[in-house]
């Protein structure tokens, strides 16, 4: 997973008229017609449908079996990665055979690049020209047509954005040249920085609640996906996601 959130935030469940203050003490997500209750020792494998859930991202190659189990609950959109050769897990990086997979099972895929993106070392003007360089490298092997989007993760509570404007300016200005779309994975805070900036056009706001301004850009709905805490289904370790809308093109790509 991009992070694995240790506490009992609340997931995010747009609620009319609270404050950003009152939603942070919210500690359940309402899935269909079942509460279910976002706690540490909640681990058992749970699937349902929910028509506001379309995406799972998941950090190892998805088996036949998994994305039956995807199409039974609807999913519409798998979400890989991309990583460099010395990938921070194995078999984290989505390949072309992989890719031929999830799309000749009727699904849409979806791209972040990952690389140590928790440390806030990795933030430099070089990585972030190394990143994009691998990153377009793997959507010419996946075949990712321009106008998708590949994210990239910013997976940490920073405060501090100047590193981290300065990693995306590089991002930003290889990926423009091939057509792709720019995304990112964070905060509240960074997501608004770098979309203000135009320095990224797609936010994918990332599940801890506690990062900054989580629960003032969610209700801003500015962004395009919207992480929920870990879970499993499938027998794998998931993160559904919540999209900003029927039919949002938040990046993916297929048939």
């Amino acid at each position: 997973m991009l992070y694995r959130y240790p506490g009992n935030g609340a997931l995010p469940v747009r609620i009319v008229g609270l404050s950003a203050a009152r939603s942070a003490e919210l500690v359940c997500l309402l899935l269909t017609s079942l509460a279910i209750c976002a706690s540490e020792a909640f681990a058992r494998d749970y699937c349902t449908r929910d028509p506001r859930i379309e995406a799972v991202d998941l950090s190892a190659p998805v088996s036949q079996s998994f994305l039956d189990n995807m199409r039974a609950i609807g999913i519409k959109t798998i979400i890989r990665y991309y990583d460099h050769e010395d990938e921070t897990l194995p078999g984290k990086t989505l390949r072309r055979a992989e890719r031929d997979l999830i799309l000749s099972n009727g699904f849409k895929t979806a791209v972040v690049f990952q690389h140590h993106n928790d440390q806030f070392a990795s933030f430099t003007p070089l990585r972030g020209s190394q990143d994009a360089e691998r990153s377009i490298a793997l959507a010419s092997e996946n075949s990712q047509p321009q106008g998708s989007t590949i994210y990239f993760g910013v997976d940490g509570p920073w405060k501090e954005l100047s590193n981290i404007m300065a990693y995306f300016r590089e991002v930003y200005a290889r990926l423009v040249r091939t057509g792709h779309r720019v995304g990112v994975y964070g905060s509240g805070l960074v997501c608004n920085a770098l979309l203000a900036n135009g320095l990224a056009e797609t936010c994918w706001l990332a599940a801890p609640t506690a990062w900054p301004e989580y629960h003032a850009y969610y209700q801003t709905r500015n962004w395009g996906l919207a992480q929920l805490r870990p879970t499993q289904c499938g027998g794998r370790n998931v993160d559904f996601n919540l999209v900003n809308g029927t039919g949002t093109d938040y990046g993916q790509f297929g048939h």
